[in-house]
């Protein structure tokens, strides 16, 4: 089999830091895009967790702190990748030619 040395390679997708720059419109939107992702996450988080479980204990106090753990999940797994979401609503969101 040959390789071809022509073909770039390149062995994971670029990072945001590596894309080009964001203006402060799509910053703003990336950031938006990012709490939804946090919200979608969080209800699905918390219905992972809604059984009885000793996880949390029981009672107010586990549910408040079932409540924390799902919105501290949900913040880190909407983060870099995320789900995507944030990437589709930049680029559906339409430039503004100024």
């Amino acid at each position: 089999m040959k390789i071809d040395s022509r073909l770039p390679v390149r062995p994971f997708p670029p990072t945001h830091n590596e894309k080009k720059a964001l203006t402060e419109e799509e910053r703003q939107l990336r950031e938006k895009g990012q709490e939804l992702e946090a919200i979608l996450l969080q209800k699905m988080v918390e219905t992972m967790f809604q059984g009885e479980t000793n996880l949390f204990g029981k009672g107010v106090q586990g549910d408040y702190f079932r409540g924390l753990f799902a919105e501290a999940l949900a913040k880190e797994l909407a983060k870099n990748p995320g789900l995507g979401l944030a990437d589709q609503i930049i680029q559906s969101y339409p430039k503004r030619q100024d």
